[in-house]
């Protein structure tokens, strides 16, 4: 009978600090500050971006890039691998465009030409290259080695928009 009391003292005892535990676990979790990297801020849900509203053909166009398998495929991680090699950050800039001025495009193309970036303190490092062409309505990425543009896959619901936007 004696043992049968201590253990259940001994139960209860535990018990109350386990449940002390939690709630302090619980408590930190709210303290948790996550830090907004470059990476989270321009991968955007494909599934949210049918329903964004668009103002310009650039915007659309780079909807399309940003929310493709292959574009994010390359930047997964990205941004923790540059910060690791002692870099800044990475971006997407927009090379070319058939309304360079209008899009603040740094030079004409009959495409609208992106590149994925990695910024570092002494220099910018290329890492991919894409083309969205607006005759026939298909994504490429340009391939250096072969020298060559290869289709990829993209939400061809965003051409809806895209139709509609830049006719």
């Amino acid at each position: 009978m004696k043992s049968f009391r201590i253990t259940i003292i001994l139960f209860v005892t535990l018990f109350a600090f386990a449940c002390n535990n939690q709630q302090s676990k619980k408590a930190e979790d709210r303290t948790i500050v996550k830090k907004r990297t470059p990476e989270r801020a321009i991968i955007k849900k494909p599934e949210l971006a049918v329903y964004k509203e668009f103002k310009t053909c650039e915007e659309v166009i780079k909807e399309i890039l940003t929310t493709s398998p292959r574009y994010k495929e390359i930047t997964k991680g990205l941004s923790k691998a540059v910060i690791r090699n002692g870099g800044l950050s990475f971006g997407v800039s927009l090379e070319g465009s058939p309304n360079p001025k209008q899009d603040k495009a740094q030079s004409y193309s009959k495409t609208y030409d992106y590149t994925v970036f990695e910024m570092y303190t002494d220099r910018q490092l290329n890492a991919a290259s894409f083309s969205f062409n607006p005759n026939d309505k298909k994504l490429y990425e340009y391939d250096a080695i072969n020298d060559r543009l290869n289709n990829i896959e993209f939400d061809r619901n965003l051409l809806l928009k895209y139709n509609s936007l830049c006719k």
